[in-house]
């Protein structure tokens, strides 16, 4: 999945130095003044706003993308538990509370186009939904899609042939986009991104490509929203970066967006670290709802107290601007040896106060390494 992702994108680069198109015109006709092209990761060209000032940033990683590339102050619409269920989002940009948010926003979701219109939206970072994305080409609303779906991979073998400087680029390409999209000073935050996290890459490859298989611990990621951690996603999510980090992924192959195993399953494989990810429930519930369950007890995982949440950040860590700082953490959680200079408390407030402006205490720090989440009903305090 991953070669064939690194083609897409790279396919698309192409495109957009031969093609020329308006909004919704035809591919002879000039750039208007005022307005800029956008190859975004469907091929689409898009001709974006020089400076869109109303963006709607509907994805689910693209507010804190937009924050990350200082644009944050022009969204003006996003997704509802964005505004509000991201202590670390409030806490970095305490004006996303105020920001309008919709419910249910999802790859599947049906555009009411009027919603858009009616606010005066010039630029929309959306889902790859090829159908409605055509709702806003329709009505002359820039609409760029930053990040593909998770696809199934043909074997977990051909996701890790990747090199490291394809990975580099795949790892780049949602925030290269956005930024394309979003334009003036954020290209040159791009950059300056780009090498923080092409230096994250290099560390860890250059600290783990040597491990031999045996020196690698299995890892199964597992409960997508609540605290089932039967819930999981194809092998080919995030095994790369659980690679880099030192580890080996365990995951299913089949079985949809969020595909389940079943106990016997989880058993068979009996991991050696159970990873938890940031969706639903406060982080303590989590965990304890894992480590206490007695038909988990006789699990490696569990018994060597090694079931870990996924930290949290402006969005989920893992995703947006921030899934090399996730891969970092991983390695600091399976090789501390290996990475025992990486103090993971400083290089999260270094990112917060690069990349957002913020300045972030030692214990909020820690709250954010253990999966900082208000559930629905929460106090956000």
């Amino acid at each position: 999945m991953f070669k064939r992702a690194v083609a897409l994108i790279l396919a698309a680069l192409l495109v957009l130095s031969f093609a020329a198109c308006t909004k919704q015109g035809p591919t002879e006709e000039k750039v208007p003044d005022g307005y800029h092209k956008v190859v975004d990761n469907m091929g689409r060209v898009v001709m974006v706003p020089d400076n869109a000032q109303r963006i709607a940033a509907m994805n689910g990683p693209t507010f804190e993308m937009c924050l990350c590339l200082g644009a944050a102050d022009r969204v003006v619409l996003t997704k509802k538990p964005q505004t509000s269920n991201y202590p670390a989002a409030l806490l970095a940009y305490p004006r996303v509370a105020e920001i309008e948010g919709f419910n249910n926003i999802n790859p599947s979701a049906i555009v009411n186009i009027e919603d858009y219109l009616s606010r005066k939206i010039d630029l929309v970072l959306y889902y790859n939904n090829e159908e409605e994305v055509k709702k806003f080409d329709n009505v002359g609303i820039a609409a760029v899609v930053p990040i593909l779906s998770t696809s199934q991979i043909d074997s977990l073998e051909s996701c890790l042939a990747m090199t490291i400087d394809e990975y580099k680029v795949f790892n780049s390409n949602n925030m290269r986009v956005t930024a394309d999209a979003l334009g003036g000073e954020s290209l040159e935050i791009y950059k300056q991104w780009k090498e923080y996290t092409d230096n994250i890459i290099d560390l860890l490859y250059s600290r783990t490509k040597d491990l031999k298989d045996e020196e690698r611990p299995t890892c199964y990621w597992g409960n997508t929203w609540g605290e089932n951690i039967l819930s999981s996603y194809f092998i080919s999510n995030r095994a790369y970066e659980i690679y880099l980090a030192g580890g080996r992924v365990l995951g299913p192959v089949t079985g949809g967006n969020f595909p389940e195993i079943n106990e016997e399953q989880l058993f068979e494989w009996d991991p050696d670290y159970i990873l938890v990810d940031n969706h639903g429930n406060s982080p303590d519930l989590v965990k304890k709802s894992v480590m206490s369950n007695r038909k988990y007890a006789n699990l490696t995982a569990v018994k060597n107290d090694h079931v870990y949440r996924i930290p949290a950040g402006v969005f989920f860590m893992d995703k947006g601007s921030t899934t090399a700082l996730m891969a970092l953490w991983l390695g600091t959680v399976l090789h501390p040896d290996l990475f025992s200079d990486i103090s993971m408390i400083e290089e999260i407030q270094k990112y917060f106060k690069t990349f957002y402006k913020c300045e972030i205490t030692d214990e909020d720090t820690q709250h954010i390494i253990d999966g900082w989440y208000f559930s629905s009903g929460e106090e956000n305090s």
